[in-house]
């Protein structure tokens, strides 16, 4: 059943979040996820994010949309649109719940990868989102090797929103990440790149999932 949680410590103040720990919105306190993320991190709780749901360190920030939000429509575009907007210094991530078998996953998908520029990470389960989150925060606590930290030196806006995307793609390992960074100019480039194109650069294994991120091939 629902599992209820208690912080392994007050709510953090001024959104400071020790490394390896993850801070939520108070609204998520008591859910079933947050009853299996609290088996593997601790949390902490606040009430002044705002429109963010999670925050897996100090610097980065996720939403959450549902299969319901999805199902609905157009009304998770405000939210995220707005999550762009208000995110201010923060790195955008988009976790989105994919178990339908419509296109509508893959509406989602082009609009905040292609037309927004954040990065997305489809669940199927809650006990998944749950485990993607504590692996995020550990990732996250591993300063070194978080690909979210390699920055060019002539960071351009695109060229960031490129770099957050790629990083979230299965299977792409920093070398990976840095040829697609120099063969693709923009975010738009590599989401229409052809899977021919794509085995040039990074190899067969790596452009098949590359070209799945993007077009729909999550199978249920």
């Amino acid at each position: 059943g629902i599992m209820s949680v208690v912080s392994q410590s007050a709510p953090i103040n001024n959104h400071v979040v020790p490394p390896g720990h993850i801070l939520m919105s108070k609204c998520w306190r008591g859910t079933q996820l947050a009853g299996h993320l609290s088996k593997l991190i601790p949390i902490h709780y606040s009430d002044g994010l705002g429109i963010v749901d999670f925050c897996p360190s100090q610097d980065a920030a996720l939403i959450f949309i549902s299969e319901a939000d999805i199902i609905s429509g157009s009304s998770y575009k405000e939210r995220v649109i707005k999550f762009r907007k208000v995110n201010g210094f923060l790195r955008g991530i988009v976790m989105a719940q994919n178990t339908l078998t419509s296109d509508e996953f893959y509406k989602l998908q082009r609009f905040v990868c292609v037309e927004i520029g954040l990065a997305i990470l489809p669940v199927q389960t809650i006990e998944e989102a749950a485990q993607l989150l504590a692996n995020l925060v550990m990732c996250e606590a591993k300063f070194n090797s978080n690909p979210f930290r390699m920055k060019p030196k002539t960071a351009s806006s695109p060229d960031a929103d490129l770099l957050k995307t790629t990083a979230m793609i299965p299977g792409l390992g920093d070398k990976r990440v840095r040829k697609i960074l120099q063969h693709f100019g923009s975010l738009k480039e590599l989401a229409n790149a052809t899977q021919e194109t794509l085995e040039e650069v990074v190899g067969a294994a790596t452009a098949s999932s590359v070209y799945n991120f993007f077009h729909q091939s999550f199978l249920l």
